[in-house]
């Protein structure tokens, strides 16, 4: 009796020991699976005791496209942990009787813009060429909305945003740090070596550089009180807009300058010298890059800028798309698939071969919707857009008349950072992008923050908050 109770008192022990030795066979068969699987046992840990580092986990993980695929795509790392996420918001919403948690509750008349536009890319289903082409964008779709919904609950105070702002900008450190320590072989179709980080991608690492950059900014001025932290911030910083540099993406760098410029506009008189200041030590740096140290290859990437290496004629084919089906689409996820029906029309196409060959997604966000999903699926794509920004600036304003000027700050830089990852995906198809979908998620629920703190003012001085 005493030895089996023993072995129960030991069985937690026991357990952490089989895991461990799991682990260790993993990684003698593929580290990243070892990593991967240690990963996932703390997030799942993590994400059930605490919503708000659930997601903050996943901000970093989304940036970690190297980890290992299970059964490829449709079955990835990032899949498995926003799933767990998922099952945590839907437990902690289904128990709690605060409405502010809630966004359907907090946010009524929008929540049904969320449900019109996931409906209508269903309903796109039934005129699309192939249906079953469509069925993972549209799953795509519902999740980067549960996304959006999860961030409403998870960031209730002002402590969760800068978890959340921070976790993104250490997912971007990471991918951008990746990318100068694993520089790609050069590629021939480019001719140069463009750094593409965790995610893959150069053009589509890039744009989540730029708000990384704005973010790690925007915390470096706030984090006064933690001068580690706030140097690691600024170090971020550095190391995101480096990535753009070295991404070579045209797209990118077009994102970066407006994202300065933006910054500049929208920094008020509090801040304005110093967003001038990052502006001109960016705009420097990058031409003291591409001017003195790149390659003559590189540099000439960045400073022609022709047929965007076969995407106008893509952009010409997609908008050929928009005006045979201006109020429909072609069907959520068939861009690829019907594009070559548009291609012998007048019209001089140099790269027919990014649609018949190897056809290539429109390289332009609001036109991949547009040809998709017709005027009503951007319309409400564009209007979820809208009330994010527009939550945001209301933030930003509240906390400006509460006196508040690190909240006011990062709602700012949040603003920027959003400007300049939208003005990215004018070069590059990512509306289904994590890293889009959390930035916009969190603009409702800075709003939520805002509002909370004008209240809890107006209770103790009504003047004040008026």
């Amino acid at each position: 009796m005493a030895a089996r109770l023993d072995l129960r008192g030991r069985a937690g022990q026991l357990a952490v020991a089989a895991v461990a030795v799991l682990l260790g066979m993993a990684a003698g068969i593929d580290p990243r699976i070892a990593v991967a699987a240690a990963i996932g046992l703390a997030f799942v840990v993590l994400v059930m005791a605490d919503l708000t580092i659930g997601l903050c986990l996943f901000a970093v993980i989304a940036f970690l496209d190297v980890l290992p695929h299970l059964g490829g795509s449709v079955v990835s790392f990032t899949k498995i942990v926003g799933f767990l996420l998922a099952i945590s918001w839907l437990a902690k919403v289904s128990s709690s009787d605060d409405s502010r948690n809630d966004f359907l509750a907090a946010h009524p008349t929008f929540s049904y813009v969320l449900v019109l536009f996931i409906g209508w890319a269903a309903v796109s289903l039934t005129w699309a060429e192939k249906p079953g082409v469509g069925a993972t964008p549209l799953l795509r779709y519902a999740l980067n909305l549960i996304l959006f919904l999860i961030a409403y609950t998870a960031v209730r105070t002002p402590r969760h945003l800068v978890w959340t702002l921070g976790a993104y900008v250490a997912g971007s450190a990471a991918a951008a740090g990746y990318g100068l320590l694993n520089p790609p072989q050069n590629v021939a179709y480019y001719d140069v070596t463009r750094v593409s980080g965790t995610i893959g991608d150069p053009n589509e690492l890039a744009a989540v550089l730029v708000g990384g950059t704005v973010l790690a900014a925007g915390l470096a001025a706030t984090l006064k009180r933690w001068p580690m932290l706030r140097l690691a911030a600024g170090a971020a910083a550095a190391l995101c807009a480096g990535g753009i540099f070295l991404s070579l993406s045209r797209g990118g760098l077009v994102a970066l300058a407006f994202s300065l410029v933006a910054a500049v506009v929208v920094a008020g008189r509090r801040w304005r010298g110093q967003a001038v200041a990052l502006a001109v030590v960016i705009a420097a740096a990058g031409f003291v890059y591409f001017g003195f140290y790149a390659s003559s290859g590189a540099a000439s990437r960045v400073t022609s800028f022709g047929s965007g290496t076969g995407r106008t004629d893509i952009w010409t084919v997609g908008w050929r798309m928009v005006q045979a089906h201006p109020g429909t689409g072609v069907g959520v996820g068939n861009y690829q698939t019907s594009a070559v029906h548009y291609l012998l029309q007048p019209g001089v196409i140099l790269r027919p071969e990014f649609i018949v060959d190897t056809p290539k997604v429109a390289h332009n966000t609001y036109l991949q919707v547009l040809a998709e999903l017709g005027v009503p699926g951007i319309a409400m794509f564009l209007a979820i857009i809208g009330f994010s920004l527009l939550c945001i600036l209301r933030a930003a304003r509240i906390f400006e008349r509460l006196g508040d000027p690190p909240m006011e700050l990062l709602s700012r830089a949040l603003l920027v950072a959003l400007c300049g990852v939208l003005a990215a995906d004018f070069f590059i198809s990512e509306e289904f992008s994590k890293q889009l979908w959390l930035l916009l998620g969190l603009g409702p629920a800075l709003l939520g923050i805002a509002t909370t703190a004008k209240r809890r003012v107006s209770q103790q001085d009504p003047s004040a908050a008026a």
